[in-house]
């Protein structure tokens, strides 16, 4: 297999559990992309997180948002996003699940999605059952279950297809993509790579599901990662500095305060 690019999902693939970037990944990000190695970011988060995060880590711009339903690259001021799903789909499954389940469906005041509704997960249904009722109702909807929230796309949208798109802006072919994440809507992402990885705190029956499992959890997997796949298939002209320490990072609390203690010295 030849790299021409890593795609990755955000949330605990690049944090940990509570949304913290990993700084070890980031500088990884920052290599491949020096190194000419493109970082697509495919995530359930919208489009102008995504596209901002992506540029502020130094990858290339190119996003699949919104679980894969909007795609767009960043870096470019003249082209709006493309929009694969269909909206009307969405406001049809939340009439749908909030008829049936009432004040249980709790949605994420967050602005600026464009073609989803992210919901908070509940213990009083689980994403299967919303999805039976949406399936009953012909809504054309469906509910994925990140490990973080409840996210409603249109039924016809995925990570997959959302990669297969953002590769398309890239000129590149996904069998050429290595594919980092960590939970089950990662899976139809997993499919259309050349290669896939989940970190260390995926469930196990995503790990069953991929090329190469990691020791390591979220932006340490991440790391451990893009090792094995450099080791796998080398890329001419990328050097990714890599140590025994190349784990948690400064997001585990114990380096934290070791690295915050560091700067207040410094200063």
């Amino acid at each position: 297999m030849e790299i021409k690019a890593i795609a990755c999902d955000v949330d605990q693939t690049l944090t940990d559990e509570s949304a913290m970037l990993d700084l070890h990944a980031v500088e990884v990000v920052r290599c491949l992309e020096a190194g000419g190695v493109p970082v697509i970011l495919v995530t359930s988060r919208e489009y102008m997180t995504a596209g901002s995060l992506s540029t502020f880590m130094g990858a290339c711009g190119v996003v699949a948002a919104e679980d894969g339903t909007v795609i767009g690259n960043f870096w470019d001021f003249f082209q709006g996003p493309t929009v694969l799903g269909d909206c009307a789909k969405i406001e049809r499954g939340l009439a749908v699940l909030r008829n049936k389940l009432g004040d249980q469906v709790t949605i994420f005041p967050w602005p600026g999605r464009i073609c989803s509704a992210c919901l908070m997960r509940s213990p009083t249904y689980s994403a299967e059952q919303g999805n039976a009722i949406l399936v009953e109702n012909e809504v054309g909807a469906r509910l994925l279950d990140s490990g973080v929230a409840y996210l409603l796309i249109d039924a016809d949208t995925n990570k997959g297809r959302g990669l297969r798109e953002a590769a398309k802006l890239l000129g590149i072919e996904p069998e050429n993509i290595v594919a980092i994440g960590d939970n089950f809507n990662d899976l139809d992402m997993f499919a259309v790579a050349g290669y896939s990885i989940a970190v260390g705190n995926a469930p196990q029956a995503v790990k069953d599901q991929v090329d190469y499992a990691c020791h390591l959890r979220f932006g340490g997997g991440f790391c451990e990662g893009v090792r094995h796949a450099l080791e796998q298939f080398p890329v001419p002209g990328v050097y990714v500095p890599f140590s025994e320490d190349t784990g948690p990072g400064p997001t585990d609390q114990s380096k934290q305060q070791k690295l915050t203690t560091k700067l207040k010295e410094d200063s």
